[in-house]
């Protein structure tokens, strides 16, 4: 079984919040934004607010064994964030440029990618978990197995 390591849980969700923001920035970009051309700096503009939205639930990830009412505040706390975030980028990228439908649908598709994250992140651990189940099921069967003889 695999050790808790802070350090590679804090990365894996700094890329899925980066990854979230490039979705929901490209999304709604072409949706609403569509004449808009983007300079070379934007690029790290995912980057940025994956940062920024992944500082205040530092503190969590330094503690081995959460409950899930603390994995559930921290979970929320960060999506807060995100949203804030990306609701302020949006404003002073685009200035008066996105209707307000463009405001609403940068928060529901950054909820929405957040939660379709986090059940992905949930269903493969859960594969591994009953794998590993499984592996310690048949150790199990053939040592009792090998008792009975």
């Amino acid at each position: 079984m695999k050790e808790f390591d802070p350090f590679r849980e804090f990365i894996f969700d700094y890329i899925v919040t980066v990854a979230e923001n490039a979705l929901a920035i490209a999304v709604i970009g072409s949706i609403f934004l569509r004449d808009v051309t983007i300079s070379f700096p934007y690029f790290f503009i995912p980057f940025v607010l994956g940062l920024i939205c992944m500082l205040p639930c530092i503190p969590i990830y330094l503690k081995e064994d959460l409950t899930i009412r603390q994995i559930l505040l921290q979970r929320g706390v960060e999506l807060v964030v995100l949203e804030i975030a990306m609701y302020k980028a949006a404003q002073i990228l685009t200035g008066d440029r996105l209707p307000k439908a463009g405001y609403v649908a940068i928060l529901f598709s950054v909820a929405f990618f957040q939660t379709l994250s986090y059940f992905i992140k949930w269903y493969l651990e859960k594969e591994e978990a009953d794998k590993i189940n499984r592996k310690i099921q048949q150790h199990r069967n053939r040592h009792k197995s090998s008792e009975d003889k």
